[in-house]
């Protein structure tokens, strides 16, 4: 961001949406609290005769997530329990668009596709004054930035 320089254009953290689209049809994601996804590199260390520094290459990259949310929906555990039952895992994919109407830098759309997720909350309960809340970890096998910040 060679531009940035105002205050104001930075993002604000709650500023976005999450469309989850499950075997075809789109799910707004409208009870999530956070939502994180990073690609991270799988590095192999190079040794090199004659050398006296390691090199590195990167192999290959994992897509990985996670996110934290209101329990007021059982898709998830519906998901690993039509599985259980014989089922296939359906094709999801996350549509993740970050937009501050007040900062200049724009939006940035990001599709994160073939998500397989850690663990899906089948009952919780608790004594304490408060929300039900859920997180859980997930993969993702690919991506596409289909709309960048400005630059």
């Amino acid at each position: 961001m060679a531009g940035f320089s105002k205050p104001g254009d930075v993002l604000a953290s709650n500023s976005g949406t999450v469309v989850a689209t499950v075997a075809g049809k789109n799910h707004k994601l409208g009870y999530l609290e956070e939502l994180t996804a990073k690609l991270e590199p799988n590095v192999e260390k190079v040794q090199i005769l004659g050398r006296r520094m390691a090199g590195h290459k990167v192999t290959s990259v994992e897509g990985t997530g996670s996110m934290k949310m209101f329990l007021v929906s059982s898709m998830w555990a519906q998901i690993i329990s039509d599985w259980k039952d014989g089922g296939a895992w359906p094709d999801i994919s996350f549509t993740v668009t970050i937009e501050d109407k007040g900062s200049s830098v724009g939006k940035q759309v990001v599709q994160l596709m073939g998500i397989t997720f850690e663990e899906a909350d089948l009952a919780t309960l608790s004594s304490d004054d408060g929300v039900l809340e859920a997180e859980t970890d997930f993969y993702f096998d690919d991506h596409k930035i289909i709309t960048p910040f400005a630059a």
